[in-house]
């Protein structure tokens, strides 16, 4: 500094700018809070690795060098607080107008279809006056919800997607609202115990895509998109994310 001040006005913004390199850089941060809720196989507590897509979310962040907690809300709470900035991301989720508006979305995590399943041996062409279409609290129902009033059938809503199934083994409801990958995954158990169910075909189905959201508050929040999707991406072309299905036997698609 000295050196410096001695050397004339000329020479200070040649020494302001050697100081200035000679400062520490502020290091990005190395880890990420990040909340989810009960979704089995995608996440669940009881499940190793926290469910298939929070071991996927944390392989991303991982190749990235970052850390990523994972903790468990309710989905409203989780998604409200992810929101407002409170927590750096939340998953997973599929897209809808009113998330775009809020959250920027990282690369699909995972690829699903929604469809209604029914008992093996229910006739394709059964009338639903009265027949009771099970989807789980917490699930969306803008799909399903008008061709529910508009055949006169009636919704149950429980509290998860096992809950449906157990249902339907039992004749208690007549339909299930669920996606492929979580009703195979719920109904393991009651598969061996001889449930045995099918999908319909009634131009209800859909494609989804499930997705890490962070809020569009949050500082850098899209700096994070961009650092996760590229680690997303490097796990999926060195065989890492096919692993990781693989571990929760899962197929990939």
């Amino acid at each position: 500094m000295r050196v410096c001040l001695s050397a004339g006005v000329r020479l200070w913004g040649i020494c302001s700018l050697l100081l200035g390199l000679a400062l520490p850089v502020q290091a990005q941060p190395t880890s990420v809070d990040l909340v989810t809720g009960e979704y089995p196989p995608f996440s669940s507590e009881d499940a190793p690795a926290m469910g298939v897509l929070s071991e996927v979310v944390v392989a991303a962040f991982q190749d990235q060098g970052v850390s990523a907690q994972v903790r468990f809300m309710p989905w409203q709470r989780g998604y409200m607080e992810t929101r407002n900035g409170l927590h750096t991301g939340t998953f997973p989720y599929v897209k809808n107008e009113e998330r775009q508006r809020d959250f920027w979305f990282s690369l699909p995590l995972y690829p699903d279809v929604v469809r209604i399943f029914v008992a093996a041996d229910a006739d394709p062409a059964m009338t639903w006056a009265g027949k009771a279409v099970c989807v789980p609290q917490g699930y969306n129902i803008a799909r399903v919800a008008p061709f529910i009033e508009s055949q006169q059938a009636r919704m149950e809503r429980p509290p998860d997607m096992l809950n449906c199934f157990q249902m339907l083994q039992r004749g208690r409801v007549q339909a299930v609202w669920s996606s492929e990958m979580v009703a195979d995954f719920v109904t393991r158990d009651l598969r061996r115990d001889g449930l045995r169910f099918k999908a319909l075909t009634l131009g209800l189905e859909y494609p989804v895509e499930l997705y890490l959201i962070i809020s569009r508050q949050l500082p850098q929040a899209q700096q994070w998109i961009e650092r996760f999707n590229t680690g997303l991406t490097r796990i999926q072309k060195n065989g890492s994310y096919a692993k990781i299905l693989a571990r929760h036997k899962i197929q990939a698609k």
